[in-house]
């Protein structure tokens, strides 16, 4: 029996212990400045086995992105790995110089980022980038070099047409299967995909998913996925490890991380997985409490082209649609779609080309002076996406939240101790009512000193304090885990009904905007294609793009 056993554990080491293309190891990171030491990573290690899928899910700033840029040695100043071992293919990538890691990079371990845009040279084709990469690492002629590009651009199911245009001209589903070409260029045995989906709607990310796949099951390549969507890779992983604040705290299967894992915080995030079939539809709203109606709204962007052809891009498209008094509108879709279009133009920070917006019975194309402009953003406050870049993070939470009290309100016959008293009232009030509770303990933060849920809350608690009559949330919650992500949204709901607000909830998750809303509007190529009440999107969708977002919206695509 003792000898059985003993072989048994030789022959799980063999098959698992041996069989790993990489291993971390006790890994630290810090971030080192002046005044302190910032721990990013700590004590983080995990394996990832040959033709394995490991996700790795985690809110914003709970330290995914700095163990992929430890992987890979690319970490920015003023990051420091202080302590571990990443052992692939049985070296260490610590004791590598900058020419060895060149090796590596690309070759073994490929990178595909969360932003295709941001990813591809705008200046060159879809062919020229691709040779680029193979040639910095590959003697090819440029005969076979395009005949891999050609084989590529059939991998991910891309017309060969394609490799002649320039990013700007694909979609965003497109864009990002060029990036996984570039990937797999050069073949390598490690793919780290960092949110490769994010922005995409749910129809797209499914889309480039099953391609991942298929891919992967060609390829025979490792595949360490990163998100912050616990419902996606439980749909695919083999393993999921969740990090938080730096911690990896469990690492499970992904059947086991389905029944809960091992930590309260994975069970949370379980909890939180929104499914359509059980969301509350909400009542309608009256239709004649109309705050803002929006009428044929049209609007062109100019496109220089290299050959210096100037061309129109549609961005909105003769849409028209209402937001009520004390109403919540989820305005659904992917990226470039027109929804961030739409919310620049609802706040002035853009012009439209043609059409009518109508605030308070009044033209917002008549406000021009800046007392009136003033007056309208008053009423008329945004939230957007990065709760990262929204704050400055040089100041405290009391220097942005003062200033908007400070420019909206007047203080006449009031001493500066007596105004600063005042202000750090509000404060302490809005905190609290946003859920940052000691209020006190969060006035004289940093913006790094909180977690990405935390920052949210401050960047709502700035728009409320100056009493807006409308709050556009642009993908308010796209960068938050689940729990976290239906903790804002919960907060949402909850202030409007306390606070009478009026909210266009912008997003591409149809699930969330469901949770939310009371009605839905859903926008594709700068046209709205259908909108309703929840009830009528969710069981009798009008067009096939909704009836693929509800579909595509549900947990467990891929496992039966």
């Amino acid at each position: 029996m003792v000898h059985m056993i003993g072989m048994d554990l030789l022959l799980w080491k063999r098959v698992y212990m041996g069989n790993n293309i990489l291993e971390i190891k006790q890994l630290c990171v810090d971030f080192l400045t002046e005044d302190k030491s910032t721990n990013a990573v700590i004590d983080f290690s995990l394996s990832i086995k040959n033709d394995e899928i490991l996700g790795l899910v985690g809110e914003s700033g709970s330290g995914k992105s700095t163990v992929i840029k430890s992987i890979l040695r690319i970490l920015p100043a003023p990051g420091v790995i202080t302590n571990g071992e990443i052992i692939f293919q049985n070296k260490n990538l610590l004791d590598y110089n900058e020419s060895d890691l060149s090796s590596i990079r690309w070759s073994k371990i490929s990178l595909v980022k969360q932003k295709a845009l941001n990813s591809l040279n705008p200046l060159l084709t879809i062919q020229d980038q691709i040779i680029d990469t193979i040639k910095a690492h590959e003697t090819i002629s440029h005969k076979d070099a395009i005949n891999r590009c050609q084989y590529l651009m059939d991998l991910v199911e891309i017309d060969k047409f394609h490799l002649k245009s320039y990013p700007h001209e694909l979609s965003g589903g497109m864009r990002q299967r060029v990036v996984i070409a570039i990937a797999l260029a050069l073949k390598p045995k490690l793919i780290i995909m960092d949110e490769p989906t994010t922005a995409l709607d749910v129809v797209i990310e499914k889309e480039i998913i099953l391609k991942v796949l298929e891919l992967k099951a060609k390829l025979k390549f490792s595949l360490l996925f990163i998100t912050h969507d616990l419902n996606l890779i439980l749909s695919f992983a083999d393993r999921i490890g969740v990090m938080q604040s730096g911690k990896l705290i469990d690492l499970e299967t992904a059947t086991k991380i389905k029944s809960g894992g091992t930590n309260s915080y994975t069970k949370k995030l379980i909890d939180s997985i929104p499914n359509l079939k059980k969301i509350k539809t909400n009542p309608i709203i009256s239709k004649h409490s109309n705050l803002i109606i929006i009428k044929n709204l049209l609007k062109t962007f100019e496109q220089n082209s290299l050959l210096l052809k100037s061309d129109k891009i549609i961005a909105v498209n003769n849409v028209s649609f209402n937001i009520n008094k004390n109403e919540i509108v989820g305005l659904v879709g992917e990226s470039g779609s027109g929804k961030s279009t739409i919310s620049k133009i609802l706040t002035k920070l853009i012009d439209y080309d043609k059409g009518e917006i109508i605030f308070n019975d009044k033209l917002i194309s008549d406000i021009r002076s800046k007392d009136d402009l003033l007056s309208f953003r008053k009423n008329i406050q945004m939230i957007f996406q990065d709760p990262f870049a929204s704050l400055n993070s040089i100041h405290t939470v009391f220097h942005h939240l003062s200033r908007p009290i400070l420019i909206h309100n007047s203080f006449k016959n009031m001493s500066n101790d007596e105004i600063k008293a005042s202000v750090k009232e509000k404060i302490l009030k809005i905190l609290s009512e946003v859920g940052l509770n000691p209020p006190k303990d969060f006035l004289y933060r940093f913006p790094h000193e909180m977690s990405g849920g935390e920052r949210q809350r401050i960047s709502l608690a700035r728009a409320l304090l100056v009493e807006p009559k409308v709050i556009i949330a642009d993908e308010p919650t796209s960068m938050l885990d689940m729990s976290i992500r239906m903790e804002i949204l919960d907060l949402f709901k909850e202030l409007q009904i306390k606070k009478g607000i009026s909210i266009l909830f912008i997003t591409h998750d149809i699930a969330s905007a469901c949770y939310i809303s009371d009605r839905l509007i859903v926008l594709k190529n700068g046209e709205i294609v259908d909108s309703g009440n929840l009830e009528d999107i969710i069981n009798n969708p009008k067009h096939n793009y909704s009836k693929l977002l509800i579909k595509s919206s549900q947990p467990n695509w891929f496992r039966k």
